[in-house]
């Protein structure tokens, strides 16, 4: 891998200048940024990783320190997911605010707990980058008005089905009023080197990418792989195509024959491939597919087990429960009364 494989970046889809003296350090201006990284418990461990990795890296690949970071909480101290640990200071309010703030996703994202902080960013002119759960909570909590947005794609369906979410987006990252959406988690890798990479020399851009191993770098505007089907490394051919069709037609299955005929194989042959490959049938991973969608709409929504049915394919709340208790254990409405934890 050469240097200049190695920086490669997705031109035509990369924001530049997001960061607020990007210019001038180009120019020899500002020599430190200060990120503020805000996090709540059960963060999410691989996006955390990722900033810490891409500015440690940055760092390193530089004289000087250009980056510091600090952790923050609305909980401030320590703050967890599982055994993973990250000590957070507490938030200071006015106008301590820092050149850019990054909040982590997680499952106990809670937009009350950062959006004043957020509007004071607006307000000041300062980008607020937004990564997967964040970028949920922001949608809903804003609606129309976080527009231009993107998020994680799991989440895009479910805020359809809360409201029409017609205009959020597909891409990678979207960013507007000075607000960066983006799909995070391992997008972030990418997203953090897009930020940083406007202070930085070709040559220390080759280096970092060398050094956190990456051959390219995504820009914010590429498309976000959708589902398993997506992942072009893992599947292939008709068992590709097959899965793809799965999870486009959740709400009105497909008869697998049909199915079978659409990919352009025979019946005989697709189960063949899915017990090869996956060790499965292709109606089993159908239901698998829509369960899994089933399950994120009864804990993250209030829609009806009955909508929930009808738009995950089951010809009723009864046949979707017995479902979803030979795969959960549990049926959705006790699932649903479950409190997180």
């Amino acid at each position: 891998m050469t240097h200049s494989d190695s920086s490669d970046v997705d031109a035509k889809s990369d924001k530049q200048g997001i960061l607020p003296a990007a210019k001038a350090a180009r120019d020899g201006g500002p020599d430190v940024l200060n990120f503020e990284i805000f996090v709540q418990p059960k963060f999410s461990k691989l996006e955390l990783s990722a900033i810490a990795a891409v500015l440690d890296t940055a760092n390193d690949v530089q004289t000087k320190v250009r980056f510091n970071w600090t952790i923050c909480s609305d909980t401030p101290g320590l703050v967890a997911n599982g055994n993973f640990l990250v000590r957070a200071q507490p938030i200071i309010e006015g106008d301590f605010l820092k050149d850019c703030m990054i909040i982590v996703g997680g499952d106990e994202c809670n937009s009350n707990a950062w959006m004043r902080r957020v509007r004071a960013m607006q307000r000041h002119k300062r980008p607020v980058v937004m990564l997967s759960d964040a970028a949920t909570e922001f949608v809903k909590t804003t609606r129309q008005a976080a527009l231009p947005a993107t998020t994680h794609w799991r989440d895009i369906p479910i805020l359809n089905e809360i409201d029409d979410f017609s205009g959020l987006s597909t891409r990678l990252a979207e960013y507007g009023n000075n607000i960066l959406t983006c799909a995070g988690r391992g997008h972030t890798l990418d997203v953090m080197f897009n930020l940083v990479a406007d202070f930085m020399t070709p040559h220390e851009k080759a280096d970092m990418a060398s050094l956190l191993m990456l051959d390219s770098i995504r820009g914010f505007h590429r498309e976000q792989p959708k589902g398993h089907a997506q992942g072009n490394t893992f599947l292939e051919g008709p068992l590709k195509r097959a899965i793809q069709l799965m999870e486009d037609t959740i709400e009105e299955p497909l008869p697998i024959g049909e199915l079978a005929d659409q990919v352009g194989i025979s019946t005989r042959q697709l189960e063949r491939l899915f017990k090869i490959r996956l060790n499965s049938s292709p109606a089993k991973t159908y239901k698998k597919i829509r369960l899994k969608r089933a399950r994120s709409l009864v804990v993250e929504t209030r829609i009806s087990l009955l909508e929930i049915a009808i738009a995950c394919g089951f010809s009723s709340t009864t046949s979707m429960s017995k479902a979803f208790r030979q795969a959960h254990g549990v049926t959705p409405n006790h699932l649903r009364k479950k409190p997180k934890e």
